[in-house]
C-alpha cells in the first residue's frame, strides 16, 4: 500500500483528503506544519503539498526538499487555479510537479496521484 503525506494548513481539508485517500486504498497521514512535514517525509511514496500556507509556503518546502536532496514525488494543491506563469515557473524550478486545484480535488486528485506514482 502506497503511503502519502499531506502538508495542509487547514485541518478540515487535511482530514477530508486523508479520508478520501484511505477510501481509495492509500495509507495517508497529514501534518499542519510544513517544517514538521519535511522531517516526516522519509518512507512516504508521495507528498501532497498545499502551495499557499501562512507561515511557510509550499514553494519554500519544495526549495528545502531540493536543498536536502529529498526526491519524494510531489502533487501541489492550491486553493486558486494556478496562473499559467506561476505554474510554468514552478515546473521549471521543480520538474515533474503535478498541480491540482482544490476546487477540482475529486475529479483530478486521484488521476494526478496515479500518474505521479506510475500506477
Amino acid at each position: 500500500m502506497k503511503k502519502i503525506l499531506i502538508i495542509e494548513d487547514e485541518p478540515d481539508v487535511a482530514r477530508s483528503i486523508k479520508m478520501y485517500l484511505e477510501k481509495a486504498g492509500y495509507q495517508a497521514s497529514y501534518t499542519l506544519d510544513p517544517m514538521e512535514g519535511l522531517e516526516m517525509l522519509k518512507g512516504f511514496d508521495l507528498l501532497l503539498l498545499d502551495l499557499i500556507m501562512p507561515k511557510v509556503s509550499g514553494r519554500a518546502v519544495l526549495r528545502e526538499m531540493k536543498s536536502r536532496g529529498i526526491k519524494t514525488p510531489v502533487v501541489v494543491l492550491s486553493a486558486i487555479s494556478l496562473p499559467v506563469i506561476v505554474g510554468e515557473e514552478l515546473a521549471k524550478e521543480f520538474p515533474g510537479l503535478k498541480f491540482v486545484p482544490k476546487t477540482a480535488l475529486h475529479a483530478e486528485l486521484l488521476p494526478a496521484i496515479k500518474k505521479t506514482l506510475g500506477e
